[in-house]
């Protein structure tokens, strides 16, 4: 079988499960993790045979991706900001709205003037120019984007989770980016001890009520971890009121959080922050839904 063939047959199979242009998208990049060709290089390359191990392996895939497996999990690998990042059922897979998110910080950072962004073959752990923790950090994806475009900035990320732990510490090694990972049960303000004070707190937690869980998508529900999506239907805003206190405790006074939100929950976590002492800007992202917020100390 030659690439084109099998990429023709995988989009086939998959367009019975998945929408035809979904199935294509998922096709192309099955052949891309395969054959390590990309685009025009794998085009040019059409008439190519597989050889024995590719041709199993593209079987083994289709098979965890009839199961509506993520895609991104079946590979061990999600791109966000420009870089790839290993990924599997320990994480939730990056979305693009995330990366809206860290937009919003670099470009207020940047305009605050702070002189992180230029490059140094020095150790640049400890400058004090601008300190970030990124809560609930699952792949290290938002803490890594940060420090990644922010060399001179000191990341730090935390997360319950030691699967995702693990997961954010290999991406940092495979990346050669040097970010602080923690493991601790944010929710338990006695663990707090174990976290810096910061200039900007960073998050995107938990927020979906439990009784969204049947309306969700298999593929999200069946492989992605519950823990980093849903939150109790009586408390949903339950980590937006933990990072508003944490603020007032580990927030430098000129600090700002950023927060990643429910679209239908806007407005309700608005009003938590600004009763807790802080001024908001609730953000759109590029569908046009509230995805994120900006909540800054009053002086």
């Amino acid at each position: 079988m030659n690439i084109a063939a099998a990429e023709l047959w995988l989009s086939n199979k998959l367009a019975d499960i998945y929408e035809p242009s979904e199935a294509i998208q998922m096709a192309s990049m099955v052949m891309e993790k395969i054959t390590g060709l990309y685009g025009g290089n794998r085009a040019f390359q059409r008439a190519k045979e597989l050889n024995a191990e590719q041709e199993q392996q593209l079987k083994a895939y289709f098979i965890r991706l009839e199961q509506h497996e993520p895609v991104q999990y079946v590979l061990g690998e999600a791109w966000f900001y420009d870089f790839p990042l290993y990924v599997d059922g320990n994480v939730l897979i990056p979305r693009p709205e995330t990366e809206e998110l860290v937009e919003w910080v670099l470009k207020d950072v940047q305009a605050s003037g702070k002189p992180v962004f230029q490059k140094t073959p020095t150790d640049a752990d400890r400058t004090n120019l601008l300190k970030v923790l990124d809560v609930g950090t699952g792949s290290g994806c938002i803490a890594l984007a940060l420090k990644r475009k922010m060399p001179l900035a000191e990341v730090w990320g935390c997360d319950v989770s030691d699967g995702a732990l693990n997961v954010a510490r290999r991406n940092g090694s495979d990346l050669d980016i040097r970010v602080d990972f923690v493991g601790l049960d944010f929710l338990d303000e006695a663990q707090w001890r174990q976290l810096p004070t910061v200039d900007i707190l960073v998050s995107n937690p938990p927020y979906i009520p439990l009784t969204e869980k049947d309306s969700m998508a298999a593929h999200v529900v069946n492989h992605e971890p519950h823990k980093a999506l849903f939150v109790p239907d009586q408390d949903p805003l339950i980590f937006y009121k933990a990072l508003a206190n944490f603020g007032h405790h580990r927030l430098y006074p000129q600090g700002s959080i950023y927060l990643e939100i429910h679209e239908n929950l806007g407005a309700a976590v608005c009003r938590l922050l600004d009763v807790a002492g802080y001024t908001t800007e609730l953000r759109k992202d590029l569908q046009g839904r509230d995805r994120m917020i900006r909540a800054s100390k009053k002086l």
